[in-house]
């Protein structure tokens, strides 16, 4: 028996499957949220908090960024200015991407 293809790393699979079902774009919109997250919430906050802080995950769908903080009180704060925020990372998308940020205990 010889082989007639070659072989595919399964992270290249991974990239063709996504590329085949028009998904690059969505991903990359997901990606971006989440690395942006420490940049908006710096400029409101300042280090010492977006350090203290992690975007684990973006809905797209529903708009929706969940993100990992250390304690109730640091949620707490970040509650009062969610709205600061998301004009933060609307500014740095130059459209409304990000419509609610949910704010979670950490699990690290």
């Amino acid at each position: 028996m010889t082989r007639k293809k070659k072989t595919t790393t399964l992270g290249d699979a991974l990239r063709e499957l996504v590329r085949n079902l028009g998904m690059e774009g969505r991903l990359e919109e997901q990606q971006e949220a989440v690395d942006r997250w420490p940049q908006a919430v710096d400029k409101v906050y300042g280090k010492p908090i977006a350090s203290r802080t992690r975007a684990v995950y973006f809905n797209g769908d529903g708009g929706k960024l969940v993100v990992e903080v250390e304690n109730a009180a640091l949620r707490h704060t970040l509650f009062y200015k969610k709205q600061e925020i998301l004009k933060q990372l609307d500014q740095s998308f130059g459209r409304s991407l990000v419509r609610d940020i949910i704010f979670t205990n950490s699990r690290r």
